[in-house]
């Protein structure tokens, strides 16, 4: 690819790219975006850049809107939207995240700034996790966790997991690594998506209405989906009540998909053989919340799809390719259309 230059000053030169990076407190050096980084990450996609200059300013620092003032490229996932305004150059934001639920609605967005995600960054990890959870969910290891709290031997067995069903709502990136996972493990993956039909990775795919009914006939069911205004709740008193007595039930979406008392219900009552979620609310989950004590569930840190290995490098090609589309007048890779919000 030849040489891309994407900026030029007054006098016709080559000017600086000026990169604002959010960073959350406490975050991982193995998650820091660096001049390094972003520059190995140009060397990758074969696209040089006369300079780049990176400003990182922790989440919340109130130097942030002069950082702005300054910025074409904002790197982040919390977005500081009531600072925009005063961004006169930027005209990216790319998020280092997939979701963009705690967004919503994109009535802050500037009609001239592109909001782009990170969505497919994270399957190769999505993938094993989701087949680890299958196969913790099928051999009953959340009924075994519960057991040890109480110090209790209690034996149960479980046949191969091949041929089982997986019910898998959303197939888009995350769904659609599920799926990987559960076809690795000779699981059937059927999707469910908006309008039904079908979508790579998945056995079959069903609408929402259709899955009413397969609730039932599903040995897992697995949520991948964005929250929005139709999905928040959706796993409720009557969706668990749908699924097939003893199935398991795993979130890797929001926690606001769940009524997490209809959850706690479900496994109190028996009605659910055990859960995995990687995702709850609010999070950090409080020490007091009841989740913690539900019987047959496994709870953890949101951290299904973070890999401390690949994810800010991956965050970053889609963030050199799409300097590249832009300077090109091309489409841009994972752009979030703002008149629906996904």
């Amino acid at each position: 690819m030849k040489s891309t230059e994407l900026h030029r000053d007054a006098d016709g030169r080559p000017a600086p790219l000026r990169l604002l990076v959010l960073r959350p407190p406490g975050q991982s050096a193995v998650f820091h975006v660096t001049p390094e980084r972003l520059a190995a990450a140009f060397a990758r996609a074969g696209v040089e850049m006369r300079e780049i200059t990176v400003e990182t300013r922790p989440d919340g620092d109130p130097a942030i809107a002069d950082a702005l003032v300054r910025a074409d490229v904002l790197i982040g996932a919390d977005v500081p939207t009531r600072l925009l305004g005063a961004a006169r150059h930027l005209g990216l934001i790319q998020l280092s995240s997939a979701g963009i639920d705690h967004l919503l609605p994109l009535d802050w967005l500037p009609r001239h700034v592109a909001l782009t995600t990170a969505k497919g960054v994270h399957g190769a990890k999505l993938r094993e996790w989701a087949m680890m959870v299958f196969l913790m969910l099928h051999n009953q290891i959340p009924h075994f966790v519960t057991a040890q709290r109480r110090h209790g031997w209690e034996r149960k067995l479980a046949p191969s997991v091949a041929g089982r069903r997986a019910l898998i709502f959303g197939t888009g990136g995350i769904g659609r690594a599920i799926a990987a996972g559960a076809g690795q493990l000779g699981i059937e993956a059927v999707g469910v998506g908006r309008r039904g039909g079908p979508a790579a990775g998945f056995d079959a795919v069903l609408s929402p209405a259709e899955a009413e009914t397969a609730l039932g006939t599903a040995d897992f069911v697995v949520l991948a989906l964005p929250l929005t205004p139709a999905t928040r709740g959706i796993a409720d008193a009557r969706f668990f009540g749908r699924m097939a007595p003893g199935a398991g039930f795993a979130n890797f979406g929001r926690g606001d998909l769940v009524d997490q008392e209809a959850l706690i219900a479900a496994l109190d009552g028996g009605r659910l053989g055990g859960a995995v979620i990687d995702v709850t609310t609010p999070e950090p989950l409080p020490a007091g919340a009841a989740l913690w004590d539900a019987p047959r569930l496994i709870v953890t840190p949101h951290v299904s799809a973070d890999d401390p290995a690949g994810h800010v490098d991956r965050m970053l090609d889609i963030l050199v390719e799409n300097l590249r589309r832009r300077a090109a007048g091309l489409p841009l890779l994972n752009e979030v259309d703002r008149s629906h919000g996904y």
